[in-house]
């Protein structure tokens, strides 16, 4: 459906999150792996959606996104949902103008694949260089490396510990 559906690539992502949510499949992170999803859906459209902030922009407004999620499944119709998101993909649109992940990188020397990682962290600041490892193909311990690098640059920094801490980019 997701491939073949004529409805913008916008909406799909929308009630993709909205029925990932609704089947549970998991015991636990669904949450954030549905957001994770929409932001590699949405990078499909355009890079800019690689970096929109969807676990960011759900954690300021919770109760509105559960609000969204139940009025939907009372509805037997994601229509809340979708518009919720759209709202908070309107919002997140505007208060990001004018920053890009390319700008970064040219005032601090990121390489392309340090911009890749970066944009990982953009998408989900909970992601273990592990995973970002598996999804570029690469070893944990480039990737590692590429943080250590962004970190002495001030670019990035870790918000608690390594277990079940985040990443934190300095410019947001």
């Amino acid at each position: 459906w997701l491939e073949n559906a004529d409805d913008h690539l916008l909406i799909r992502s929308c009630v993709f999150h909205y029925e990932f949510e609704f089947i549970h499949p998991f015991a636990d992170g669904n949450g954030r792996i549905g957001r994770l999803w929409q932001s590699l859906i949405l990078g499909r459209l355009n890079p800019i959606f690689e970096h929109l902030p969807v676990e960011n922009m759900v954690y300021s407004n919770q109760k509105a996104y559960y609000h969204g999620i139940n009025r939907s499944s009372d509805l037997g119709d994601s229509g809340p949902f979708i518009d919720f998101m759209l709202e908070e993909i309107l919002n997140a649109l505007i208060g990001h103008q004018g920053k890009t992940n390319a700008g970064i990188a040219d005032e601090k020397g990121l390489n392309y694949q340090q911009q890749r990682v970066l944009g990982y962290l953009r998408a989900d600041r909970h992601t273990t260089a592990a995973k970002i490892a598996a999804d570029l193909y690469m070893s944990a311990r480039q990737i590692e490396r590429m943080l250590a690098d962004m970190k002495a640059k001030g670019i990035i920094r870790r918000i608690g510990a390594n277990r079940n801490g985040y990443w934190e980019i300095v410019d947001d």
